[in-house]
């Protein structure tokens, strides 16, 4: 396990690259003031492993700034089994992938350090190095496993984390962190839901009851969400997944009733968006998120209601038509075959706390625009 220095104060500051939520990062020791070098690592709480593009990487992904220089640090100390280095792979759901050495190396994060087990990634392609100006480094890995960020750090993190994550079209400088143990602040209009591990793997599963518009809810049997290990199925929360998906079934069932929704409403076309969402509409006059319903995550337990605000569950963009402004709305979610997963998009400007020790996942509204 990491050890870690004795400030309660355990945290990361949060910012934005395109659809990633990323924290920022001291990493190694070195001759400078201050003596580490900074990066951008991405928050994923559906894997496990922390890992950064290392210098001497054979296959690399562009960033800025360069890969982590492992053999000036003089606290990097590479993972030996019988004096050979203890490889390691990793691939995502999307298909990117990272391969090295694991070491241990000291970690920063504002007044503490923490010296985890983490992946020096040698042999990566990921698609970080498709953007222009990509500041992303790596990874921060939350979820259930023992090499997971939170459980290195031991006795410190108590088991919990907690990030508040910022609307990105806001344009607002975020200022708000990923927390760690007694860092973590709990409100009186908090709601819970437990969480799951399924077959050993790393992502957080909830248990997904139904859906809603606006306050009236779909007919959709709680048996569609449920976890099958057959078919998998079931509901992760995942902070490195962009929009939500919703499984086949309750997905067309929500595409119905949000239709019906808006044949209501003057003039408004349904279109073929450009943003890879099936669930769009042309508007004669912009009018930003007005008159577009919450969607409401039903969850297991008492009053367990995730309620997304038309910001959280709606894409607002305008495009030239041809040299006309004019203005589409999309639903915010995708349809998928295999499971659902509550996403980062519709997370936002919620506070949400993993309690990995009790087994259960805390949420509460709040501007994650301002400081939390």
């Amino acid at each position: 396990m990491a050890n870690t220095s004795s400030s309660s104060n355990i945290r990361a500051h949060i910012d934005v690259q395109l659809f990633h939520y990323i924290v920022k990062i001291g990493i190694g020791t070195f001759k400078t003031k201050p003596p580490y070098k900074e990066y951008y690592l991405d928050i994923d709480t559906g894997s496990s492993l922390i890992w950064i593009q290392c210098d001497g990487c054979t296959k690399c992904f562009k960033q800025t700034p360069n890969p982590f220089p492992k053999e000036k640090s003089s606290s990097f100390h590479p993972i030996l089994r019988e004096n050979k280095h203890v490889l390691y792979q990793c691939k995502y759901e999307d298909g990117d992938n990272t391969n090295g050495i694991l070491a241990r190396e000291t970690f920063y994060l504002r007044s503490n350090t923490a010296t985890p087990m983490f992946g020096c990634g040698l042999d990566n392609e990921m698609q970080y190095g498709d953007y222009k100006s990509n500041k992303i480094a790596g990874m921060i890995g939350l979820g259930w496993d023992d090499i997971s960020f939170v459980k290195q750090l031991g006795l410190k993190s108590k088991g919990k984390f907690s990030y508040c994550l910022p609307v990105v079209s806001s344009g607002k400088t975020p200022s708000t962190f990923l927390r760690f143990g007694d860092d973590i602040a709990h409100k009186k209009n908090s709601k819970s839901t437990p969480l799951y591990r399924r077959e050993k793997k790393s992502p957080y599963y909830v248990q997904l009851l139904g859906i809603s518009i606006n306050k009236t809810r779909l007919n959709i049997s709680p048996e569609v969400f449920a976890f099958k290990n057959d078919r998998r199925s079931g509901c992760v929360i995942d902070s490195g997944t962009h929009y939500s998906r919703i499984v086949k079934h309750a997905f067309d069932i929500l595409k119905l009733e949000l239709e019906k929704y808006f044949s209501r409403f003057k003039g408004l076309k349904k279109i073929k968006g450009n943003l890879g969402l099936e669930i769009c509409y042309q508007r004669s006059k912009p009018d930003g998120f007005n008159n577009l319903p919450d969607i409401t995550f039903h969850l297991q337990g008492s009053d367990a209601d995730f309620v997304m605000k038309a910001e959280a569950a709606f894409e607002v963009v305008g495009r030239f038509i041809p040299i006309r402004l004019r203005e589409y709305f999309c639903l915010a979610i995708i349809r998928d075959n295999v499971e659902s997963i509550i996403g980062a998009y519709q997370q936002t400007n919620h506070m949400i706390i993993h309690d990995t020790k009790n087994k259960k996942l805390v949420f509460y509204p709040e501007d994650c625009s301002k400081k939390s």
